[in-house]
């Protein structure tokens, strides 16, 4: 005699279609009612396997972390003296488990002093400001109609976008004040 559960597993896993009665068609109300009983207990196993796999997600997302957090100084460390005593001309080292190693970074920015940097965007860049303006009642009336000035109770925000930020450091080569340009490499593993 075969185990039920194994033939089910079995069966979810290879995707084949489940066991139904031979010449099985809905005729009267018991026969809807085992076709409804089987709808509803596939959702609810569906439902039961989606809030497993998100517990599990989780639980494996912390561990990676503390692993990370825990040894990964070590595991960096060791892959750079075992990548130093191979002649230092690999980034990556395979191990059966996965692979280790560096990753050349893209230049980019990173800010400083926002504060800083929204001065320097004002003179040299403002296109890279973003400005948002709320306003209620009369002032945003006033706003559709007239520029921000006239409205004297509308508040502003002032951001950058780093993405006209980065361009402009890309093709003028040009670093603003409160920034600076990194560009190194990442350590990962896979």
């Amino acid at each position: 005699m075969t185990d039920m559960t194994t033939d089910s597993t079995t069966r979810q896993l290879q995707s084949e279609p489940p066991m139904v009665p031979e010449a099985f068609s809905v005729q009267d109300a018991p026969s809807a009612n085992w076709l409804v009983r089987h709808i509803v207990e596939s959702r609810r196993y569906a439902d039961h396997v989606r809030a497993w796999a998100a517990l599990e997600i989780r639980r494996a997302e912390r561990d990676e972390q503390f692993f990370l957090q825990r040894y990964g100084g070590q595991l960096e460390e060791w892959v750079r003296a075992e990548i130093g005593a191979r002649g230092g001309n690999r980034r990556s080292i395979r191990l059966p488990a996965g692979t280790i190693g560096f990753r050349r970074e893209r230049p980019h920015l990173l800010i400083h002093d926002t504060n800083e940097l929204l001065g320097w965007c004002r003179t040299n860049l403002p296109d890279a400001l973003v400005v948002e303006i709320n306003a209620m009642g009369v002032d945003a009336a006033k706003l559709r109609q007239f520029q921000s000035e006239n409205c004297a109770h509308a508040r502003a925000s002032e951001s950058l976008s780093k993405s006209v930020l980065e361009r402009h450091v890309r093709d003028t080569g040009e670093c603003p004040n409160g920034a600076e340009i990194a560009c190194g490499e990442k350590f990962f593993v896979k």
